[in-house]
């Protein structure tokens, strides 16, 4: 049979003991890593353009031009050179000087309606289907543009009592 004593502990251990738990406890320091890192974004050239509403010159009359006027706006970002062109339509043989309504309705020869797009309120400037060299330039905010429509006298004769319709392309090119 064994048997197993008891040793009390060391002298010297049980002071160095006594003596740690007699210290204050200190509080771990915070230690700290840094980075820094570039934060980057490019933004692009880049034009919305709103829908015009439709031109409507309404009743036409022998006496006297038909005047109607629609608009829209053209947002581009800052410094962004554009330009704003309309095309001829969808009249057969049209131009951006010339632009024929037609009327499915009226008879074939005697179908068309001429009229013009200005960008003046005195149809001076005609307005044509430009893809450059218009010296406009994006500031961020939407620029309003008026489209001037001018359907000239003494062409009732010839134009049979019809409703007539085109259609336009707007561009813009930045």
């Amino acid at each position: 049979m064994r048997y197993f004593s008891f040793r009390p502990p060391h002298a010297l251990g049980l002071l160095v003991l006594a003596a740690m738990a007699a210290l204050p406890l200190r509080p771990a320091t915070a230690a700290t890593a840094t980075a820094s890192f570039q934060v980057t974004a490019t933004v692009l050239k880049a034009c919305l353009v709103s829908t015009p509403a439709t031109l409507a010159f309404g009743p036409y009359t022998a006496s006297a031009a038909a005047t109607s006027t629609t608009s829209f706006n053209v947002t581009c970002t800052v410094g962004t050179p554009y330009s704003v062109g309309l095309n001829a339509g969808n009249g057969t043989g049209a131009s951006v000087t010339n632009r024929l309504m037609t009327s499915p309705t009226a008879t074939a020869g005697n179908n068309l309606l001429s009229y013009g797009l200005f960008k003046d309120g005195t149809h001076a400037t005609n307005w044509d289907n430009s893809a450059s060299g218009t010296g406009l330039s994006g500031n961020g905010l939407a620029q309003p543009y008026t489209v001037h429509g001018l359907v000239a006298a003494g062409q009732y004769a010839a134009a049979p009592a019809a409703d007539y319709a085109d259609t336009i392309l707007l561009t813009v090119t930045y």
